[in-house]
Parts: C-alpha cells; structure tokens; sequence
C-alpha cells in the first residue's frame, strides 16, 4: 500500500512537471534574465547581492544601502547590458583570447595595487559582487571590458571625430561678434583707487602701475592686459564700462566697483571679431578631441545595445523576468554600492 501511495506521488508530480513549460531547472531556481542562451538565475544574483552587501559595509563613504530589489535590479540590468555587448561585438568579428582576458585581468591587479584598495579579489568581491579573479562570470566581464573599448573604437574613430570638430569650429569662425581689448587694475579699496588715479593722472604709466598694485592674479603680471573678450564674459558693471562707457584709448575717469573690488579701466580696440579665433582652431580641436571622443563612443554603443536590445526583446531571445530577489537573512544597514575603482566600464 505504501509503495501505492508513494508511486502515485511520484507520477502526479512527473504530470504537474509535464504540463509546465518550464524545465525542473526554472522552478527551483528561475532566471532572472535570459540573453540568447546565458542565463542569469536568482541563485546567481543573490550570491552577488551578498557580497555587494559585504562591501558596502566596508565603505566608510557609502550612507545609504538600496534596497535588495533595487540591487537585484542593478545586478540584472548589468548581466543584460553586458551579455547584448558581447553578442554585439561577437557579430562584428569582435572578441578577446584567454591570452587578453590574462593581460587584461592584470591590469585590474596592478591598478588595485596601486590604489592601495587591497587584493584584487577582495575588490572582486566587494565591488563586483563576483567570487574573484577566477570566476567564470568575471572573466567574462572583463571581455566585456575588453570587446566594448574595441567595439568603440570601430564604430567610432579618432580621424572621424577630429574632421568634425575642425568642420565645427570653422564654421564658427565665419561667425562674428562685437569685441573689446581692455587692460584694468584691480584694488580692494577706494582709497588705493583713488591713490592710482592720482598717479595715472600725473602722467605714470599704466602697465607700471599695474604691476605694482592690481590684485588680480591673472592679468597683474601682463600690465593688467585681458586680451580679447566678447560680451557676457565679465561683470555687468565692468562689461558697461568697455562697451558702452569708454572710447578706443580712455581710462575711466572714475574707479568701476564690482564685486570684486574697484577696477580703473583702459580700453584699447573695440570692433567685430570672429567667434573664434581661425589660428587657434587646431590647438581647440586637440583640446576637445579627447572628451568628444568619448562621448561619441559612448552614445555610438548605447544605441548599438539599445537597438540589439530591442531587436531581442521582440524576437524573445532576450527575457528579463519581473521578479525581486528575495532577501536573505543578512541584516540592513544604510550603505550604497561602491564602483570598483579598476573595473568598471561604459556603457
């Protein structure tokens, strides 16, 4: 009877396994997300919870802990990011050998030496979240690291970006706009003002007077000389005085006060000036090439897994389950997620 009884158990809960779509495997730990054939299981990220939690005790700087959710959130999207990545890059021809992955995972070593952070798996795991530098899931991280700087670079590249911006900047220079060239000594108070008109009055010289007295660390050197400027570059009161008050070669008949202090003012030339400078456009381009670089790489493979994203979720090879991680028994303490100072990567 009992063998009756256990046996009919048994093939009840082979039927209810039967009539689920889902293998044995996702009823007892469910994915949290699917990317192709990689799959993220609430097992998985738990375990990584766990240990981000760890490291955000450790942190001094961090004074707000989120949520499990919001880190099981945060965990998710990551995997789903990082994986739409790889299979990005991989369609392009795009991949790293163990040999890159080695090198790559030393370069995280040296830099966390360098910082003094400690060893190289604790800040694995405290800031990643993965077990350590021999993890699968943190190999495959840094060839994420690895094929998302290559990805970039492909789709985006240095000569590209460099004729743009001189395209750019020589079309602003067709621009003009109303200019003034002015020289001032700046004093804190009235009564040195007053005491260097006195003297500019008596015929001394004004660069002269300008080293010995201004107080503006930038100009006191040059004679007080500001060079070129437009409009909205200085102080109302000041930007009065040279565009509206003065004449081509006068100096203020009385000391402009600002916030700053007390200016006496010498304009030299007021006219129409490029917006910028023709000569100084290659020395403009090599100044922003390197932010404007970066930021067109970055919107290049966002779009890129925004599109391989979309493309995914259509055809159902990309499935993120709205489920929360559930919370272990680890206590709450108000912490925030800390970066990890080597291994981090963008987007």
């Amino acid at each position: 009877m009992r063998l009756f009884v256990r046996a009919s158990v048994i093939t009840l809960f082979a039927v209810v396994l039967a009539a689920c779509s889902n293998p044995i495997s996702d009823l007892i730990d469910p994915p949290l997300a699917k990317v192709g054939s990689d799959v993220l299981r609430k097992s998985e990220a738990n375990l990584r919870i766990d240990r981000l939690e760890v490291g955000m005790r450790k942190n001094p700087d961090v004074t707000t802990m989120p949520s499990r959710g919001e880190l099981g959130a945060m965990v998710t999207e990551q995997y789903v990011v990082q994986h739409i990545l790889m299979g990005v890059a991989k369609e392009a021809g795009i991949t790293a050998t163990d040999a890159q992955i080695d090198a790559q995972v030393e370069e995280f070593r040296a830099a966390v030496k360098q910082s003094g952070a400690g060893e190289l798996d604790v800040v694995i795991r405290d800031q990643l979240g993965y077990e350590g530098e021999k993890d699968v899931a943190f190999r495959d991280f840094c060839t994420y690291f690895l094929v998302q700087k290559q990805l970039a670079v492909s789709l985006v590249t240095t000569d590209t970006v460099r004729a743009e911006l001189t395209t750019s900047l020589t079309e602003q220079s067709k621009s003009t706009e109303l200019k003034a060239r002015a020289s001032h000594i700046l004093v804190t108070s009235e009564v040195t003002a007053t005491t260097v008109m006195t003297r500019l009055n008596a015929g001394e010289d004004f660069a002269t007077l300008a080293k010995e007295f201004s107080q503006d660390p930038g100009s006191k050197e040059t004679g007080g000389e500001l060079g070129w400027a437009g409009k909205g570059q200085f102080v109302p009161e000041f930007e009065k005085a040279i565009f509206d008050d003065l004449k081509v070669g006068e100096v203020t008949a009385v000391p402009v006060k600002t916030q700053y202090g007390f200016h006496i003012i010498k304009l030299f030339e007021r006219s129409e000036q490029p917006l910028i400078d023709p000569a100084k456009i290659p020395e403009m381009v090599d100044e922003q090439l390197g932010s404007t670089l970066d930021q067109k790489r970055y919107d290049a493979v966002t779009a890129k897994i925004e599109e391989a994203r979309t493309k995914g979720i259509e055809a159902k090879s990309i499935v993120i389950a709205p489920t929360e991680v559930v919370a272990t028994a680890t206590p709450a303490v108000d912490a925030a997620p800390a970066e990890a100072p080597t291994a981090t990567a963008a987007p």
